[in-house]
């Protein structure tokens, strides 16, 4: 049976609204998430699952808990907060939208982590750090004392008492 439907041009054009703005990375990391009490009298935190990520949102993997609307999404020890919309909420899932979008080099680096438990713990750039040409920030040097015996300025001179 043929469609008495006429097609037009609009009908043949591909939308941009369903297509994926960025690549979602496979991951297996533990998170918090961080939002508002009852009443905004506390705030309350919940452990989670990231299992996507990308630069502009997540899934996570929740339990049978009550989460609102607007959540953070804590890496670490509170060293990286992300403040999330819930777009999608599935049995057990929660599909996040970030509110400011996280850097690719960043994104790239934790789909990298291959402990799931790296990310409870602070964040430094050695537990970052995925490839061989990350390097981590060393800590500044002070500058050397000239009295350290090298011959600095800080050494008294020794002058024979004979003329």
């Amino acid at each position: 049976m043929k469609s008495n439907k006429r097609k037009t041009y609009l009908s043949r054009v591909q939308s941009d609204y369903f297509t994926r703005k960025w690549y979602r990375r496979s991951v297996t990391l533990f998170c918090t998430l961080l939002y508002a009490g009852k009443w905004m009298r506390k705030a309350q935190t919940i452990r989670c699952l990231v299992l996507e990520i990308s630069e502009g949102g997540a899934t996570v993997r929740i339990g049978k808990s009550e989460i609102p609307d607007f959540v953070y999404l804590v890496f670490g020890r509170f060293d990286i907060v992300v403040g999330s919309v819930v777009v999608q909420r599935d049995p057990g899932h929660l599909h996040l939208c970030f509110i400011k979008q996280l850097r690719p080099d960043f994104v790239n680096r934790l789909s990298r982590i291959s402990s799931p438990f790296a990310t409870l713990e602070s964040l430094s750039p050695i537990t970052i750090s995925g490839s061989e040409n990350v390097q981590p920030k060393l800590p500044p040097r002070p500058p050397p004392s000239y009295g350290d015996g090298n011959g600095g300025l800080a050494q008294p001179a020794r002058h024979s008492k004979r003329p």
